[in-house]
C-alpha cells in the first residue's frame, strides 16, 4: 500500500487538470442574452467581493493557528497548515468563479431548450 503515496499527488494533479479541461469547455458556451450577461457579471464580482473580505479574515485565523502549531508542535506542522489553508482557499477561488460563470450558462441553456417544448 505504499505506492499510494507516490500515486495519490499525480491522481490529485489529474483531477485538477481535469477540472480545468472542463471549466475552459464551459467558458465556450454561450451566456445568453446581454441582460443575463449583466446580471451574471453582476453576481461575479458580489461573490468575488465576498471571497476577498472573507479571505482577509481567515488569513488572520490563519497566521496565529500556524503560530500555536509551530511553536507547540513543531515548524513543519505549522508549514503544513498554511500550505493546506492556502490549497482550500484556492479551491474556493477557483471554485466560485466556475460556479458563477457556469450558472448563466446553465440558465442560457435552459431558456434554449426550455423553448423547444
Amino acid at each position: 500500500m505504499e505506492y499510494w503515496v507516490v500515486y495519490a499527488p499525480l491522481i490529485g494533479l489529474l483531477g485538477l487538470v481535469m477540472a480545468g479541461v472542463i471549466y475552459l469547455y464551459i467558458r465556450t458556451l454561450p451566456v445568453g442574452t446581454d441582460v443575463m450577461k449583466e446580471i451574471s457579471d453582476m453576481i461575479h464580482e458580489g461573490a468575488m467581493a465576498f471571497l476577498k473580505r472573507e479571505y482577509k479574515v481567515v488569513s488572520i485565523f490563519v497566521v496565529v493557528v500556524a503560530v500555536l502549531l509551530a511553536i507547540f508542535i513543531g515548524l513543519w506542522t505549522g508549514v503544513a497548515f498554511v500550505v493546506g489553508a492556502f490549497c482550500s482557499a484556492l479551491a474556493g477561488f477557483f471554485g466560485m468563479k466556475a460556479a458563477t460563470r457556469g450558472n448563466v450558462r446553465t440558465a442560457a441553456a435552459a431558456n434554449v431548450y426550455g423553448q423547444d417544448r
